[in-house]
């Protein structure tokens, strides 16, 4: 096809013009794209660190100003090779964080983050980009062994939640979908991922144990702080999460977000103790022993609280009886308080490893990827992979 114009009487075939300046556009285009992805991923570095621009200047030792910090990320200048390599030092991030593009944006991310109020702007907006970092590492790595892994299927709910009975009642249907029964559930984080929810854990600050919601409108995940402490507690955050990522928009709007929470505790409470079990072993008793708690701890993964709250809201434990125990729990911390709080359940997920590291070192032994890319996506050193690939 000829596109011509007439230039001194002649006809001129101005493709060869075009062509050029179409090359220039899109070098342009992804020059600003670049930039701007470089402005964001700096922002976010920052704010992971928690230190503001002027902060960020003295780490480098003054020798990027203020002002051109706020430039870069603003995306109105782009620093030098040097200066790109000492942000990067300065942050704790590598080279390519500054320029790997965004699966998606935690702040557009609908979430329900389970924390103590103690906990600051500052440490949340941190914790945001720790999350988005950790959910974006999952799902490069998923892309790139082409496995989004097992399917995902919400529980129908048409009604309105509006009490721990019917928090218990989609706990024992969940139950069933997902073909539990009255069992124990010996790994909470297997249970999940087989049911396809993606499970995180990431550093996180005191007062902060979880966070859940959907990625892309399509992805569920469940985001757990890594420095809780028993294997009780993680176990029960996570259902709990659950109880938000199932239900969140089927809570009655006459509920404050204190019910919320309580109601998606007794989710979790049921989904890690069915009531039938609770009737079959406890239901009738006049005197229940510490040692029948431990046994139920032990062979359930729950703790001895949740117990007996359960105990407490199925009448089987009266108010009076429930009061004293947190008031002996209390008063008596070094003895019977350190008794009742002790982990005892042996989950395997403690010593199993997780889907994600699982899929890197997939990658790596298909060739799919480099050691150092292993190390990156693992945030370890390329010396830690190599001894854990010569391991196995």
């Amino acid at each position: 096809m000829l596109i011509s114009c007439f230039f001194n009487g002649e006809s001129v075939d101005i493709r060869k013009y075009f062509v050029p300046l179409s090359t220039e556009i899109v070098k342009v285009r992804n020059m600003l794209n670049e930039m701007e992805t470089f402005a964001k991923r700096l922002r976010q570095a920052r704010v992971k660190e928690k230190i503001s621009m002027e902060a960020l200047s003295r780490l480098l030792n003054g020798s990027v100003s203020k002002q051109a910090i706020s430039k870069y990320e603003a995306a109105k200048m782009m620093p030098s090779s040097t200066i790109l390599i000492a942000l990067a030092d300065a942050l704790r991030v590598d080279l390519d964080y500054f320029f790997r593009s965004f699966a998606f944006d935690v702040q557009e991310m609908k979430v329900s983050f389970r924390k103590k109020a103690s906990v600051g702007t500052k440490d949340i907006e941190a914790l945001k980009v720790n999350i988005q970092d950790e959910i974006e590492r999952y799902l490069e790595i998923e892309e790139i062994l082409g496995d989004e892994g097992d399917s995902f299927e919400g529980i129908p709910c048409e009604q309105v939640l509006l009490s721990y009975n019917d928090m218990v009642k989609y706990a024992q249907f969940v139950r069933n979908k997902w073909q539990l029964g009255s069992d124990p559930i010996a790994n909470v984080q297997d249970m999940l991922e087989a049911n396809g929810v993606k499970f995180i854990t990431t550093e996180g600050p005191d007062g902060f144990d979880g966070v859940s919601g959907m990625i892309n409108g399509k992805f569920p995940v469940i985001v757990l702080n890594s420095k809780i402490g028993t294997a009780e507690r993680k176990r029960f955050t996570a259902l709990h999460e659950l109880g938000h990522l199932l239900f969140n928009d089927k809570f009655s709007e006459k509920l404050s977000a204190r019910e919320i929470e309580n109601m998606c505790n007794a989710f979790a409470n049921e989904m890690l103790l069915p009531t039938s079990v609770i009737a079959k072993t406890l239901e009738g008793k006049n005197k229940i022993s510490l040692n029948e708690l431990i046994f139920l701890q032990e062979t359930y993964g729950i703790s001895i609280d949740a117990i007996m709250y359960k105990l407490f809201q199925k009448g089987i434990v009266t108010e009076k009886r429930y009061k004293s125990f947190r008031i002996r729990k209390n008063v008596e911390k070094e003895t019977f308080g350190k008794v009742v709080d002790k982990e005892r359940f042996l989950e395997l997920q403690t010593k199993k490893v997780s889907r994600f590291k699982a899929m890197v070192y997939s990658a790596l032994a298909q060739q799919l990827i480099t050691a150092s890319k292993a190390a990156s996506l693992l945030k370890c050193s390329v010396t830690t992979v190599r001894d854990t690939v010569n391991v196995i």
